[in-house]
């Protein structure tokens, strides 16, 4: 049966020099709305309640959903979700569920964590089962906050170093875990799979059962590049819809396709598709928004796929 899409926008990474300004967060999430095109929004955490609030009812009177990640937050405090020992994961465990209330408090209906580091194959095991034990403790947390979980498989030897990476064990690894945590999903995001180099199209169809949400990412596979690797590039541009990367907007099209062919999964409200393009400080970031909702635009009109309202 054929799911429905929505369009979203992935206002933590494009805006990301705003990362700790809840102000000017909030403004930026107001004009986004005025766009009057996205159906979902990603977003950072906002400590102060005041903001919080003001965040919930935006997101309530315009029907939007929206996701928190929680990856910038983990990096600045040097934590892993696959820490090997325990006490200092009990201690990511305990940030994740403060960042989970505050989002929970924002009215988001996804929680979305990151792999840990990948610490070689001779601790592989020992990081997998630590991963999956934190990962069933947030995600039974936000169960009771009523938000979903979501994880990102990254690559493991190319360019993030991941622990989880290849999509075939990934899913051997998180069967059980969604079994046991049905409100925990994957996401999916396509640089990742084109770095990791099972091809796009197979882990898409191998992550499917358990997806929630896609992120269209274009990078330059080509390890002798200097800008090899997933940095978050801009995407391609009209007239000529290039980039040095692999995202064209007939690939794009055939993954919304694809996805939109997939059952949706139990649980998910709304199964959404964005443009991951990262903002840095100095650039024109209401620019990296209109090129990033055009190529998503385009991808969509050329799929053939109804776009979710």
């Amino acid at each position: 049966m054929a799911q429905k899409l929505y369009p979203s926008a992935h206002i933590l990474e494009m805006f990301m020099p705003y990362l700790h300004d809840e102000k000017r967060l909030i403004e930026v999430l107001n004009r986004i709305v005025e766009k009057d095109f996205y159906r979902n929004v990603e977003l950072p955490s906002f400590p102060t309640k005041e903001h919080r609030d003001t965040v919930r009812k935006i997101l309530k009177d315009n029907d939007l959903t929206a996701i928190t990640f929680v990856a910038p937050y983990l990096n600045e405090q040097k934590m892993s979700l696959c820490d090997l020992d325990d006490r200092r994961r009990e201690e990511v465990l305990n940030f994740l569920k403060m960042h989970a209330d505050f989002a929970a408090e924002s009215g988001y209906t996804t929680f979305g964590v990151p792999s840990g580091p990948y610490p070689g194959d001779e601790k592989h095991d020992e990081a997998m089962a630590a991963q999956a034990d934190t990962l069933a403790g947030i995600a039974d947390y936000a169960a009771s906050l009523g938000m979903n979980c979501s994880i990102e498989p990254l690559d493991r030897y190319a360019h993030k170093k991941a622990l989880i990476g290849p999509m075939d064990e990934v899913v051997e690894w998180f069967r059980p875990l969604h079994e046991a945590h049905p409100n925990l999903f994957l996401h999916w995001d396509s640089a990742h799979e084109r770095l990791g180099g099972l091809g796009i199209f197979k882990t898409l169809e191998m992550a499917a059962p358990f997806m929630s949400q896609i992120h269209l990412c274009d990078c330059i596979d080509d390890p002798t590049h200097p800008c090899f690797g997933d940095l978050h590039m801009d995407p391609a541009e009209a007239p000529d819809w290039k980039t040095e990367g692999f995202l064209t907007p007939e690939i794009g099209a055939e993954i919304i396709r694809r996805a939109a062919s997939f059952d949706k999964p139990e649980g998910v409200k709304r199964f959404w598709i964005s443009i991951e393009v990262l903002g840095h400080k100095g650039d024109n970031l209401w620019h990296k928004e209109r090129i990033a909702r055009e190529f998503l635009t385009h991808c969509w009109e050329l799929s053939g796929v109804e776009i979710g309202h």
